[in-house]
């Protein structure tokens, strides 16, 4: 296969990677956000219905007038539960669509990832299957227990992914990391059913977002980048730059008039020293001037320094192969 058939079919296949991603991230803010009003809902008329029966169970004397008791009217309770029936009507198809193409996600990379093939496959696999399994049970279910099961099923296809890692990484931060993920999707199967499915898609999106990253830096190489980085000094550069900004930031809310707090002062530093400019905050007074100056030439010299510095030693370090300049430092 020539050169140019791969490139296409890459350039495709993370095309379709990225339309995934963002079906799933966008119907999974949808249903997180229909279950959280569904679940305001039902408690709202539980509330009101203990409310009902507890004003009927009292005799006249024992209400107290000046703080009558809230009575749910046939009426309203109708209008509450069609209400809910339609909530719960519409997060049927959005769960469908974020399932179905977490499903098709997993499932690409299981069959295309060429790297260890058969470790990828099962990895991916079984996370693609108690995808798909999640979005038909949830379609055709009616019953309430539905919340539960597919919660259930999508903390598993999560957890086999950080298990597989686990199996393939031994390193302490990976472990730990995974480990910590796995206890915080069993933790969420601890409160009920509609709750739970709701805590597992909200520990899915910081997933979802590596995903992304993953295939927005796929032609970096990060070891690559990281050993620049510390043969560079550009950490402790920035590091620096950090501290300047936090000292200015809490220099300046005590005299300038238009920075009152130090989350304000800070915001004003970053937009300074990133010469990204807001101009939601000015400064007004000689010292807010002066620190202002400072920080934009200190901003302009570093950044524009530690940048063509990382990005001249990446091209230089991608186009010799193995060979690093950085190391001959």
């Amino acid at each position: 296969m020539s050169i140019r058939k791969i490139r296409g079919r890459a350039i495709i296949l993370t095309v379709l990677q990225g339309l995934l991603l963002l079906a799933v991230l966008s119907a999974m803010f949808s249903t997180i956000i229909s279950l959280f009003f569904s679940s305001m809902m039902e408690g709202g008329i539980g509330s009101a219905d203990l409310s009902g029966q507890a004003a009927v169970s009292e005799t006249p004397a024992q209400v107290n007038a000046e703080e009558p008791v809230p009575e749910l009217t046939e009426e309203d309770a109708g209008r509450l539960e069609e209400m809910l029936a339609a909530r719960l009507a519409s997060i049927k198809p959005k769960a469908a669509v974020m399932w179905f193409a977490l499903s098709l996600l997993f499932l690409m990379m299981a069959l295309t990832l060429k790297h260890e093939w058969k470790y990828n496959l099962f990895r991916y696999g079984i996370g693609a299957v108690l995808f798909a399994c999640c979005a038909v049970i949830f379609l055709i279910s009616e019953t309430g227990n539905v919340y539960r099961i597919t919660a259930i099923l999508h903390m598993l296809g999560l957890a086999a992914d950080h298990l597989f890692s686990i199996v393939k990484n031994h390193k302490v931060r990976n472990v730990i990391f995974r480990v910590l993920g796995v206890l915080l999707l069993g933790a969420g199967m601890a409160f009920d059913g509609k709750t739970a499915l709701m805590l597992v898609l909200v520990l899915t999106i910081p997933r979802i977002f590596y995903y992304i990253a993953r295939i927005s830096f796929s032609q970096v190489k990060l070891d690559v980048l990281s050993r620049i980085i510390r043969k560079t000094y550009a950490a402790e550069i920035l590091f620096g730059m950090l501290l300047l900004i936090t000292a200015f930031s809490i220099v300046l809310p005590n005299f300038e008039l238009n920075i009152n707090t130090f989350g304000d002062a800070l915001w004003y530093c970053f937009a300074i020293v990133t010469t990204i400019g807001f101009g939601d905050i000015t400064a007004v007074t000689i010292p807010g001037r002066i620190i202002s100056v400072i920080l934009g030439l200190y901003g302009l010299i570093v950044v524009a320094l530690i940048t063509s510095i990382i990005v001249n030693f990446y091209s230089e370090t991608k186009n010799a192969g193995d060979e690093n300049p950085a190391d001959s430092m």
